[in-house]
């Protein structure tokens, strides 16, 4: 496999089986007590979050090693991989002197246009330093812009050109540095099924921000992360998300931008039989949702509430052996006039 500035690079999927494992990613923006807690995690919240994790035997891997691994076959190993989007200063300030004293690797997917540009961000300094002591770079564009926006007066292609830009401009810098991995975060999560396909065009192995656990029938073009931020960072729930497993569903790609029905239906196939699917709840926009069973092993999941103008997502768990299987799906909507919601 090339690489886009012409060395060669072999895609960590494809390596040789190694030891499998349940794969769960963890995703951190801010660590710090002075940030928007929408996209923080206080300092000492963050300790505790590592504290428990060492608790609870779970094994930290590199994101690279974690993934290869979990599309491989499915396991009850307690291993995960720990990511941070943004790459904002208070990564190396706050976040790293507790992960290095553990010997913990972790992944910082960077927007380009941004390192250095002011004191709030990382700068190529810290990055090499970072690098240097086990932390993995990676693509996250070059100016964390809405990927699936047109601006107006846009058109489809140069929309595609844009986003094709955006990604393979922060690529190119990133290698150019010797930073070479071929993972990618997308910006706030979100991307559509052309999206995808330039992800997959460029050979490189797309993380959203939907929760759920890593396994054989994942889609390699866009793997959840747990997103731990605001009111999302209790330890209770940081037990149950680190030891979830990946749904065994059949692959289903969705299109997550609704435009009319504003109550989406979404059909769980799953291949595994005898599961005990009376426990199986789904939570969405007006809490728990209404399931249809349409076969032995299938459900169709619908919202109790429609969808609200933003993002939004339907999550499904069903417990399994002290632990819970895990799925989300991401939904985008428009306001009603059909312009993009304020952030």
């Amino acid at each position: 496999m090339r690489s886009l500035s012409g060395k060669i690079v072999f895609l960590f999927i494809l390596v040789l089986p190694g030891k499998s494992l349940g794969g769960v990613v963890l995703l951190y923006h801010h660590v710090a007590n002075n940030t928007p807690a929408i996209t923080s995690i206080k300092i000492e919240q963050f300790e505790m979050h590592l504290k428990t994790i060492e608790e609870q035997g779970f094994e930290v891997l590199s994101l690279e090693e974690l993934t290869r691994n979990s599309i491989q076959r499915f396991s009850l190993d307690k291993q995960l991989a720990i990511t941070f989007d943004d790459g904002y200063k208070d990564i190396i300030t706050n976040a790293f002197p507790l992960l290095k004293k553990r010997g913990w690797p972790f992944t910082v997917f960077v927007s380009t246009k941004y390192i250095g540009i002011s004191k709030s961000y990382l700068t190529w300094a810290d990055l090499a330093y970072l690098k240097e002591n086990g932390a993995t770079i990676s693509n996250h564009t070059h100016t964390h812009t809405h990927l699936v926006r047109k601006k107006d007066q846009e058109t489809h292609e140069e929309w595609k050109n844009r986003i094709k830009s955006e990604i393979l401009t922060a690529q190119r810098i990133l290698e150019s540095k010797g930073y070479l991995s071929r993972s990618f975060a997308y910006p706030y999560g979100e991307y559509n099924p052309e999206i995808l396909k330039i992800i997959s065009e460029m050979d490189l192995i797309g993380f959203g921000q939907q929760s759920g656990a890593i396994g054989p029938g994942s889609n390699q073009l866009i793997l959840p992360r747990f997103p731990l931020a605001g009111a999302y960072t209790g330890i209770r729930a940081l037990k149950d998300k680190a030891g979830s497993l990946a749904m065994p569903l059949k692959p289903n790609s969705r299109n997550p931008l609704i435009t009319d029905d504003f109550f989406p239906p979404m059909t769980l196939e799953f291949t595994w039989p005898d599961l005990a699917f009376q426990n199986l709840n789904c939570f969405g926009p007006g809490g728990l949702m209404n399931l249809n069973k349409i076969s032995p092993n299938s459900f169709v999941v619908t919202p109790k509430k429609e969808l609200p103008v933003g993002r939004s997502r339907y999550n499904c768990t069903l417990p399994y052996k002290n632990r819970y299987f895990w799925f989300s799906q991401l939904w985008i909507r428009k306001q009603v006039d059909g312009s993009w919601y304020q952030e």
